[in-house]
């Protein structure tokens, strides 16, 4: 944790406030201009409020920290292989025929016709709007691109504190022959390897992959991950972190709404976090063993 004077932190306070404030602003207008540059204004939607939720659980950081947490950070991971996460989906703007410019969020298949994935991801879209691409592991063209049925959030879903960050959405069509998750009834011993996959940023400057790529992530206890260095109790029992200390590897932006899983086992669904790959500054998950969590989904979708 910094140690900082008093007139310090006022000014950092100030630069914040106004970074704060320029943010608040291009958040708002993140869908027109997104559409207006020919961008996949779901995904640009999706970073912004996921930065937004970072700054009000920091609010220390500088205008130039900020402004880092909009670049996509270089994180360590490999190319996944067909055993790794086969019930990862993507994430569609429907309006966008390219598979690769059209993924804006990643997804678990938990039925044949259901998807878990974060609320933040699905709030502020409809059913019309989206699909989910179901039997691939690359933003090639393969696979197919699915239409929904319905949207469910979780109905204590708080957008400000990203806590209970998970939503279910119904395929209107079964995706056959393809491995299922299982929800996680119980948290494994901190320091177990969890699997997280994804189609998120790689490197500084914006560059998203075809290939769907994984990370090994060891899970945090929930007290590393609230003390004063990391997110300073921000950290709810509906949440969970995993990462290492030293940073290195993590999930990014893109990346938000995938799983996080042990085996067949869906842990965790990528939530939140200050960057990517931060000493001290884990990637923040839903946490699916949670009884409100795994409840409203199994509500939903059913056991």
């Amino acid at each position: 944790m910094r140690n900082i004077s008093s007139k310090g932190q006022s000014r950092l306070a100030l630069r914040a406030t106004l970074a704060f404030v320029a943010l608040a602003a291009c958040f708002a207008q993140a869908p027109v201009m997104a559409q207006e540059q020919g961008k996949n204004w779901m995904r640009e939607y999706v970073k912004l409020r996921v930065t937004e939720r970072t700054m009000a659980a920091m609010p220390d950081l500088t205008a130039a920290e900020i402004e880092e947490m909009l670049q996509p950070q270089i994180v360590g991971g490999t190319v996944a292989g067909a055993a790794d996460n086969p019930f990862q989906v993507a994430l569609l703007t429907k309006s966008v025929a390219n598979n690769f410019d059209a993924q804006f969020c990643g997804g678990t298949l938990y039925k044949a016709n259901y998807v878990v994935t974060a609320a933040h991801c699905s709030d502020f879209v409809t059913a019309g709007q989206v699909q989910v691409l179901t039997g691939t592991r690359n933003l090639d063209g393969t696979g197919v691109r699915r239409n929904v049925l319905s949207i469910s959030i979780h109905p204590s879903w708080n957008p400000g504190t990203f806590n209970n960050d998970v939503a279910v959405w119904k395929l209107s069509t079964s995706a056959t022959g393809i491995t299922l998750a299982s929800l996680a009834t119980a948290d494994p011993a901190v320091g177990t390897s969890l699997l997280a996959t994804g189609w998120g940023a790689l490197t500084e400057g914006g560059s998203f992959p075809i290939n769907l790529r994984k990370v090994s992530l060891p899970l945090v206890s929930r007290t590393n991950c609230n003390d004063a260095n990391s997110y300073n109790g921000q950290i709810t029992t509906s949440m969970l972190c995993a990462g290492r200390d030293s940073g290195g590897i993590d999930t990014c932006q893109g990346d938000s709404g995938g799983p996080l899983a042990r085996g067949s086992v869906l842990t965790g669904i990528v939530s939140w976090g200050n960057g990517c790959a931060r000493p001290n500054l884990f990637g923040v998950y839903t946490r699916v063993s949670q009884a409100t969590i795994r409840n409203f989904i199994t509500g939903i979708a059913g056991l």
